[in-house]
């Protein structure tokens, strides 16, 4: 880039003999940012309130029978478990969304027995068995068996089940499909389907009952083994820690053979993993081809527990590892040269953390932060979702309700209207009745989470590029360090900078939350229709918003790393920072983006030297930790919450080494067109960066 380039991205930065590193004088910047973001935190704690005083999280985990009471809970907590007095009525998809439109009831345990309604049996011999809804006596000898059937009080079959979600699933309706049919057909008006109907009716009802329950069975397993195996998790986050820190360790001392390693290690496990999901192809399309397998067989909790028997998940994995190696050859051949330099840079970096160790440590109070943020974050989502009043409807017959002025699907009264005789239809609970402003709020909530996990990240960022610009404009390395950088550049950052800090991360916020909603509207349109020109647009929306936001990142975190020197507010410091970045452009691609790509690499070998050995742990290949492992529904279960964890871990460790090469570079930058090398204007850099970089001071050092 020749000097009229240059000149339109500013000046050279001009020698300033009294610049010594992060200057002392400086004042608050951009305030304004700073009350808006207290405003938006206490609107959040509005929020968590509400949620807390209308929110009810036990009726997202437990079922609720047709009275609108919570199973399991108040005066039901002895009856977990949910009873369809007729499951024909469940034969819709809706049942998903609305509820079943057949009286409901909580009961201690699923039958374990079968009992159909027979008319020639007397009263007294079927008493027994009823099951019915709370507050109706089976006993009462003034109301006969033949009343409380068809007023929809108890129910007219039912067959053993299983209890799937806590709800009460038939177990083989087939063999009892003629009784079934019979007791149906027994209970006056309810007779509406010919026997092949009714049949047809349970088996669909079945289906999209089970979808349901088992969806929710599968997310209690889940939990259930998140609580068996929890302090397998905490080891597995533990050994993830340990490793990560000793990864950065060695990388002080040895930081080329770190590197070197991570890129062979990266290449090995990629063709490792390429070798093994080949394998489970072949063997897998040898045996049973599940890939003919219709979807309706593979509910979403078979899924889970025989993802890994699935030929289709090894063949995809197996084009995905492939995919990863050759990509990383290609980098690794064509630059080879840059890849020396770039590791030299990050051999610099490891010094800086050296010197200063307390920076290792220093990311426990962001990511300890942006837990905090994410568990209110997901307390408040789960209240309210739960918020909200009881909505009783009026359900009739597949014929009509039979019943002037009842109208299916008008709201109701439980208590008023299951007391008229209207035997066609019945008042059941049909769904909890949110606020209008639940939605809004929701999506306060979503905001509120971005814009908070980015301001801790951009708080992390820019106290570590205060900490490295010290140490880096210090002359001599060994003795001119302040005392205590990164207390000092925290300090400063508290005191002076939040509302920078505010104003980049609501930036960042607002571009996450327009592509959230971009995905929300695409999912929408793929639902409503099928045209290639909608998707190839909405496609390339998101593809350019995506890059709008990690060019936003780049700016950002530069311009954090200024203000962090200079105490400029956030837009001068992004206007400086990117004219540097513009007039050093070819210095900044060859080595700054080869040094992240180097740090990503090592970052993904911790993963996958973690994630493989947890994967081969619990799937029982490692025969002799088997004893030692709790019994669990799930075996990927801990394998993709130790992967995850360990990820965000090893990202909590290099990030510092990524921080620290992003704000060393960007100082080496400024030192460059500060200073020439001579007695009065030296070059602040080490003299191992020096040498990498061709430059050198002209003076004999003291």
């Amino acid at each position: 880039m020749g000097q009229d380039d240059t000149k339109e991205y500013g000046e050279s930065i001009k020698y300033d003999a009294s610049f010594k590193g992060p200057i002392k004088n400086r004042s608050c910047t951009d305030i304004l940012c700073l009350l808006l973001f207290v405003a938006f935190l206490a609107g959040w704690g509005v929020v968590t309130v509400f949620a807390a005083l209308h929110g009810d999280p036990s009726r997202l985990l437990y079922p609720t029978d047709s009275m609108g009471r919570v199973c399991g809970r108040g005066e039901l907590q002895n009856k977990s478990f949910l009873l369809f007095f007729d499951l024909t009525r469940c034969a819709t998809p809706k049942v998903i969304a609305t509820g079943c439109p057949t009286p409901q009831v909580c009961v201690e345990k699923c039958p374990t027995t079968n009992w159909f309604y027979n008319p020639v049996s007397g009263d007294a011999d079927m008493r027994p068995y009823l099951i019915c809804q709370d507050g109706v006596n089976p006993k009462n000898e003034s109301v006969t068996v033949q009343q409380f059937i068809s007023s929809g009080k108890c129910a007219y079959y039912y067959v053993e089940s299983e209890p799937i979600g806590r709800r009460c699933i038939p177990r083989n309706v087939a063999d009892h499909a003629e009784n079934i049919i019979a007791a149906i057909k027994a209970s006056s008006s309810l007779s509406i389907y010919d026997s092949f109907e009714i049949l047809e009716a349970i088996l669909k009802a079945m289906k999209h009952v089970m979808r349901f329950a088992k969806f929710q069975q599968v997310a209690e397993g889940v939990f259930q083994d998140i609580k068996t195996s929890w302090w397998v998790l905490l080891s597995g986050f533990g050994v993830a820690m340990l490793v990560s820190f000793l990864w950065i360790i060695l990388l002080r001392f040895i930081s080329a053979i770190m590197i070197w390693f991570s890129l062979i290690a990266f290449i090995g496990l990629s063709g490792f993993g390429a070798y093994y999901t080949l394998n489970k192809y072949l063997t897998l399309r040898s045996g049973i081809n599940n890939s003919t397998m219709t979807a309706a067989e593979y509910e979403f909790s078979k899924e889970i527990s025989r993802f890994a028997e699935l030929e289709t998940t090894w063949l995809v994995l197996f084009i995905i590892t492939v995919t990863i190696l050759v990509v990383c050859l290609l980098v690794l051949i064509f630059l080879r040269k840059r890849i020396n330099i770039a590791i030299a840079l990050i051999g610099q970096a490891s010094k800086a953390v050296g010197d200063i160790m307390s920076t290792l440590f220093f990311p426990v109070i962001p990511y300890v932060l942006q837990l905090v943020f994410l568990v209110l974050f997901c307390v408040v989502a789960i209240l309210l979702a739960s918020a909200g009043k009881t909505e009783y409807r009026i359900m009739c017959l597949e014929d009509g309700c039979g019943c002037p002025n009842v109208k299916e699907n008008d709201t109701c009264t439980y208590e008023e209207f299951n007391n008229t005789a209207c035997p066609g239809a019945s008042c059941q609970f049909f769904d909890y009745v949110v606020d209008p402003n639940i939605p809004r709020l929701h999506i306060y909530n979503v905001f509120a989470l971005f814009w908070s996990m980015f301001f801790v990240s951009a708080f992390g960022e820019m106290v570590l590029a205060g900490t490295f610009a010290s140490w880096y404009w210090a002359f001599n390395k060994s003795k001119d360090v302040p005392t205590l950088p990164v207390t000092s550049s925290f300090c400063r950052t508290i005191r002076y900078h939040i509302g920078t800090l505010a104003f980049g991360s609501l930036i960042i916020a607002i571009v996450r939350m327009i592509r959230v909603i971009l995905e929300y509207i695409d999912h929408k349109i793929r639902e409503k229709t099928d045209s290639k020109i909608i998707r190839c647009i909405m496609c390339c929306c998101r593809c350019c918003l995506w890059c709008l936001e990690k060019f936003l990142k780049f700016i950002n975190r530069n311009a954090y790393v200024y203000c962090a020197i200079y105490g400029k507010n956030f837009c001068v410091s992004a206007k400086n920072a990117f004219s540097l970045i513009m007039r050093n452009i070819a210095r900044v691609v060859v080595l700054d983006k080869v040094t992240d790509f180097l740090l990503f690499i090592g970052k993904m070998v911790v993963v996958g030297i973690i994630g493989i050995a947890s994967f081969f742990i619990f799937s029982g290949e490692v025969k002799p930790a088997q004893k030692y492992l709790p019994e669990m529904n799930y075996y990927l279960t801990p394998v993709i919450i130790i992967t995850i964890g360990t990820f965000f871990i090893a990202s909590a460790f290099f990030s510092v080494y990524a921080m620290a090469v992003d704000t060393l570079f960007l100082c080496f930058l400024e030192d460059c067109e500060r200073n020439d090398g001579s007695e009065e204007k030296p070059y602040f850099m080490s003299k191992d960066l020096m040498k990498i970089l061709d430059k050198k001071n002209k003076f004999k050092e003291a």
